[in-house]
């Protein structure tokens, strides 16, 4: 697929960054691993759009929960938090990026590139794509793409946040796994024509099977259970997570 990119984004274009940190502020994390969620991970991200001008919006209290009250479209209470990114996607700025606060954003991360329709990086081969090239009888070489850092242009946000919204109100929940990421990929499916692959720098997903080494990632992701093992495991041998992905960038760890 073509990488959708072309030049930066112009200062009078406005972007929004999206995160979420609702309840316990993960799916998969435990008390420790919030502590470096809240402290190091998203004031990263902060930082990023301090440096290049973006808007930050951090979603604290669910709307989901305001508005349907019972956690009963995903498969578990938690993956609903994850669904809330879709209620602000429907806003005015030109661009709105979702990152998961399991994301941390090197300072030396390049800006957003100008880009059109929708991008998501693909995630290394696994069950969860062997589980949705089959139940939607797909061909081996078919993509299965990460939700956890999500790139839309203006039109395409507000495409993606209606298409959502409808799902959940008519119960039109993903096939194979009940989730938001293969909810996501569901939409991708039904929307080639607004797709393009993002490189894996803007989502480096390193522990998971079949990851391959990027050479200067800008969005290093700590993404599902390994992911948050690693964090917890860090902390328990009181070693610096910052210094950590510092290693992991020099390809010092990895």
């Amino acid at each position: 697929m073509e990488t959708g990119f072309s030049s930066g984004i112009e200062m009078k274009n406005k972007t929004l960054i999206i995160q979420i940190d609702i309840g316990r502020g993960t799916q998969w994390g435990t008390a420790n691993t919030i502590d470096p969620i809240r402290n190091i991970f998203i004031p990263s991200v902060k930082k990023y759009c301090s440096k290049h001008n973006y808007d930050y919006s951090l979603i604290t209290k669910s709307k989901y929960d305001i508005k349907y009250g019972t956690y009963d479209f995903l498969g578990s209470v938690n993956k609903h938090y994850s669904f809330e990114r879709y209620f602000p996607f429907k806003n005015e700025y030109d661009f709105t990026i979702y990152i998961d606060n399991d994301v941390y954003i090197y300072p030396d991360a390049d800006p957003i590139p100008y880009f059109k329709g929708l991008m998501n990086v693909k995630e290394p081969e696994g069950n969860s794509s062997k589980i949705f090239r089959q139940v939607n009888n797909l061909g081996e070489n078919f993509g299965y793409y990460n939700s956890g850092v999500t790139f839309c242009d203006k039109s395409t946000a507000n495409f993606l946040a209606d298409y959502m919204i409808k799902r959940l109100n008519d119960k039109n929940r993903p096939k194979g796994k009940n989730s938001d990421n293969m909810l996501l990929n569901e939409f991708i499916l039904e929307n080639l024509d607004i797709f393009n692959e993002l490189g894996g720098e803007w989502n480096y997903m390193p522990f998971l099977p079949n990851a391959k080494k990027i050479q200067k990632p800008n969005f290093f992701h700590f993404v599902g259970i390994i992911g948050k093992e690693i964090i917890n495991k860090l902390q328990q041998n009181k070693i610096s997570i910052i210094e950590f992905l510092e290693e992991i960038k020099n390809k010092k760890q990895l």
